[in-house]
């Protein structure tokens, strides 16, 4: 990866390469990429861990909601899932779904959607025994999708470019090469789609404030959109809304590596090795979703929505002493999901509809 890098530095006009590229190389270069490598990267033996990864319980509780939006909003048994990794959160919504509402998967369809041939092999390996369940590249081929599409942890992983206001002026933050090490440099901020980026959404950064613009997000999300004809869009992803930004604590913006279960507040340390992630922007998702005839149905602390969708009904009565039985451990799983300071803390969940009838109750009371 090193070497690959050093080509693309060198290969440039400028001997330097935006902090979006350099996401992009390191994250998903063909065959070395830190996301298309086969390379064990959630759970224990990787480098993070995602809800779906902490027992059943969370993707149990999605799939609970799901059945309640086919069953009482009217939704279309369809279920995507963009960037579905290594196919974990889809055994457990589908296992839950095949005991729970047989009739509901008679007729289920489950996408999952990920770039990654090394995921997608693992997904088969998982989930491939469900005739229900269907692994595919892009979304390219499907259009006017009727259903429910869903992301965990998606845009979070996304390239972006990353801006500062420095000396007074904006800049853009570049990777270079020096004496053989990654190293940033400012450059005059001049990349028209961040400019109009910060324009319409008027955003202003006090000094030496950096900030994190996710033009690969914002194609992304509408390419997804794009294909949605009418259904329910549920994004899980951690992040702010645009006053948060603001707030002194993210001056230093949000990008950032996990390298075995370890922060990493250098992103170029372990080029290829490591994961790299920033926190996304909630109030674009939704601006643009208004655009393009979505309906905000708001944004959720993870535990609050995991709640309303049904997440208590997964505690089991225990009345044994051994804290480390098989229900002990899912309980406190669980109770590690919804309790303040848990795994959700720091995730929201966004809900948006489009063509749903106007008094659809999307959430359970």
């Amino acid at each position: 990866m090193k070497n690959h890098l050093k080509e693309l530095i060198a290969s440039s006009p400028q001997r330097r390469i935006s902090y979006h590229d350099y996401m992009d190389a390191v994250l998903y270069t063909p065959n070395i990429g830190y996301y298309v490598r086969e390379k064990e990267k959630i759970g224990s033996r990787g480098d993070f861990y995602t809800s779906g990864n902490v027992g059943d319980a969370f993707g149990r509780s999605l799939a609970r909601w799901f059945v309640y939006l086919i069953k009482m909003c009217g939704v279309s048994p369809r279920i995507i899932e963009v960037g579905a990794g290594d196919g974990k959160l889809a055994y457990d919504i589908l296992v839950f779904i095949k005991e729970m509402e047989p009739l509901i998967w008679d007729s289920l369809t489950y996408m999952l959607v990920d770039g990654s041939p090394y995921h997608r092999k693992i997904q088969q390996e998982r989930v491939g025994m469900f005739k229900q369940a269907v692994s595919v590249a892009s979304l390219e081929k499907w259009t006017k999708v009727n259903g429910i599409v869903f992301s965990n942890e998606l845009f979070d992983a996304l390239p972006v470019h990353v801006i500062e206001k420095y000396k007074g002026a904006l800049v853009e933050v570049f990777v270079a090469e020096k004496e053989g090490d990654l190293v940033e440099v400012r450059e005059p901020l001049v990349n028209p789609g961040i400019l109009s980026y910060l324009t319409e959404r008027n955003i202003t950064l006090n000094e030496r404030q950096r900030y994190e613009v996710p033009l690969k997000m914002v194609q992304e999300y509408e390419n997804i959109i794009s294909h949605i004809d009418s259904g329910m869009l549920l994004t899980i992803d951690y992040g702010y809304t645009e006053r948060e930004w603001k707030e002194p604590t993210h001056l230093q913006g949000s990008l950032r590596g996990y390298y075995q279960h370890e922060m990493i507040k250098d992103p170029l340390m372990y080029p290829g090795d490591m994961d790299l992630t920033t926190h996304i922007h909630f109030d674009t998702l939704i601006e643009i979703g208004k655009r393009k005839g979505f309906s905000n149905q708001g944004l959720f602390l993870q535990n609050e929505f995991l709640i309303k969708a049904g997440i208590l009904e997964e505690l089991k009565d225990h009345q044994g002493t051994d804290p480390f039985s098989k229900t002990a451990k899912r309980n406190r799983a669980i109770r590690g999901l919804i309790v303040p300071g848990g795994f959700s803390e720091h995730f929201r969940v966004l809900l948006q509809s489009k063509n749903l009838a106007e008094d659809a109750k999307i959430l359970p009371e």
